[in-house]
């Protein structure tokens, strides 16, 4: 019993060391991502129409998912093609968008999100949700 015991805790170990770092790369648009994609970008785009009433569509640049947690980073675009103008005075980093989401009950829902921040404000996640896989953050 003894050597079952200790190889179902080595076995535990292991499985919790590299069992939560699978990240999957949601970067590209395909038939298994279609969909989860689509909401979280809907989702980050309805905060921009909310925030600065501009239609997007975005660059990604990153785009991790691992579990229930999810990262974003990308460029907004306006979907007629013309350059986002905001003012200048507030302190706006045009035109990069950052999420943070985590999915509830089968729903992607974002936790933390900036558009045109000045800073790196996203460097608490990890600290805050440490649940999340510290992987999501990694760029290529």
């Amino acid at each position: 019993m003894g050597k079952y015991f200790t190889f179902f805790i080595l076995f535990s170990f292991i499985f919790e060391l590299f069992g939560e770092t699978a990240i999957l790369d949601f970067k590209t648009k395909n038939k298994t991502n279609l969909k989860e994609r689509t909401e979280m970008l809907d989702l980050v785009r309805m905060n921009l129409k909310k925030e600065f009433d501009i239609d997007t569509v975005f660059v990604v640049n990153l785009f991790n998912v691992s579990g229930e947690y999810a990262w974003f980073k990308g460029d907004a675009t306006r979907t007629d093609g013309k350059s986002i103008s905001l003012p200048e005075d507030q302190g706006i980093d045009c035109c990069h968008v950052e999420s943070f989401f985590i999915k509830k009950n089968g729903k992607w829902k974002i936790l933390a999100s900036q558009s045109f921040s000045t800073d790196v404000w996203w460097e608490e996640i990890p600290k805050k949700y440490p649940k999340a896989n510290p992987l999501l953050f990694k760029e290529p």
